[in-house]
């Protein structure tokens, strides 16, 4: 390999390292989410979000939000701020406003004070 090749693919790797967030967990909290609809389309649509503890409470009072962005470069991300519907239950609205496939981010901040970033993708959104 030349030397213009190798560095084009450390650059590469770069930057695919760099556009991918990693889920980071808390391994006492467990979070399951969910959009409808299913499947999922252009327009709008709803992430709902549970989060429990090791004992299956509900965690009430996280703030979440909500960012979405289309798995390509160039478009620009949408946001959703959750709203708590029940103890530990929380929905967002967010506006897939194209077809394709998109990359859904959760920023959790739980009530103690720490944070959770779960990615979420959704591939073939739709077009109508």
């Amino acid at each position: 390999m030349s030397g213009a090749s190798l560095v084009l693919a450390c650059l590469g790797a770069l930057i695919l390292s760099s556009c991918h967030r990693p889920n980071s967990s808390v391994p006492d909290v467990t979070i399951q989410e969910q959009i409808s609809p299913q499947p999922p389309k252009v327009g709008q649509a709803t992430v709902a979000v549970e989060l429990t503890d090791v004992a299956r409470k509900p965690i009430a009072n996280a703030n979440i939000m909500v960012e979405a962005d289309m798995s390509h470069p160039g478009m620009s991300p949408v946001f959703g701020k959750a709203n708590e519907i029940a103890p530990g239950t929380y929905s967002a609205p967010i506006n897939f406003n194209m077809g394709g496939d998109w990359i859904v981010l959760l920023h959790i901040k739980l009530p103690d004070g720490r944070k959770i970033e779960r990615q979420m993708d959704v591939r073939g959104v739709r077009s109508n």
